[in-house]
């Protein structure tokens, strides 16, 4: 039983990150970036990176480092160079250092790139089961700017051949009393539908206002135990601005 809600909890991480993969195969379709990178491709001028084996980059915002061994409770893991979180715990990390990380047996280690938004799904059991009647982004604070994307399509046909698709493009980049997003947006999809639920996480202090474009939002600015902001907008948004 035990073993069973481990793997139901990864098997439901795959189908929640399912926007996000497409969006590492679609990059890996128009520019070749394979979908796993070994780190020695994100940073080689470190030489020891050479080395690294056991971790890997998924898309260019998330690293994993498997545990393969029996009987291990803690991994060493390398960060490349930059600030990373913690998926799980949201941990701010230093890069360009190797880091212990507890890793028991339902727990991989898995770590996201500071700044980047991460778009995700409902719960699903299978692909298709429900329709997305809003999109999921988790947004990680950061305190230089970093630049995102997310691709979407009908899913099933051929329609991207003539444009029918959406990339968007986010820019994330914040200081000590602030945070900003931006949006823009390419070409001719039209997604079913109408609004964003947009978690930000690890802000260094404490919101009191929230802008977008140009208007004051006027919904609840409670922060979670996982340090998380939640914010509610219209999916054609284009500049957010979070105050202390």
């Amino acid at each position: 039983e035990e073993l069973e809600t481990i793997n139901r909890k990864f098997i439901e991480l795959r189908y929640r990150l399912l926007p996000y993969i497409y969006s590492a195969f679609w990059e890996h379709h128009k520019y070749g970036f394979p979908v796993l990178r070994p780190v020695v491709m994100v940073e080689q001028e470190e030489i020891l990176n050479h080395q690294r084996v056991d971790e890997y980059t998924f898309g260019d915002k998330i690293l994993v480092c498997p545990v393969t061994e029996p009987g291990v409770k803690a991994q060493d893991v390398y960060l490349p160079k930059g600030k990373w979180y913690d998926y799980w715990t949201h941990e701010l990390l230093e890069g360009g250092e190797v880091h212990t990380i507890p890793a028991p047996l339902d727990s991989m280690p898995i770590f996201v790139k500071a700044g980047s938004v991460i778009p995700e799904s409902p719960l699903m059991q299978y692909v298709g089961e429900i329709e997305v009647d809003e999109l999921m982004f988790q947004i990680y604070y950061s305190d230089y700017e970093v630049n995102s994307f997310y691709y979407e399509d009908h899913g099933d046909t051929f329609a991207y051949e003539q444009d029918i698709y959406l990339e968007k493009k986010f820019v994330v980049n914040g200081d000590a009393a602030s945070m900003t997003i931006k949006q823009s947006i390419e070409g001719l999809f039209t997604p079913r539908y109408e609004t964003y639920d947009l978690k930000l996480i690890s802000l260094p202090f404490t919101p009191t206002k929230v802008i977008i474009d140009g208007r004051d939002y006027t919904g609840d600015l409670q922060v979670d135990n996982l340090k998380r902001l939640r914010i509610r907008t219209n999916k054609n948004f284009k500049h957010i601005q979070v105050l202390a």
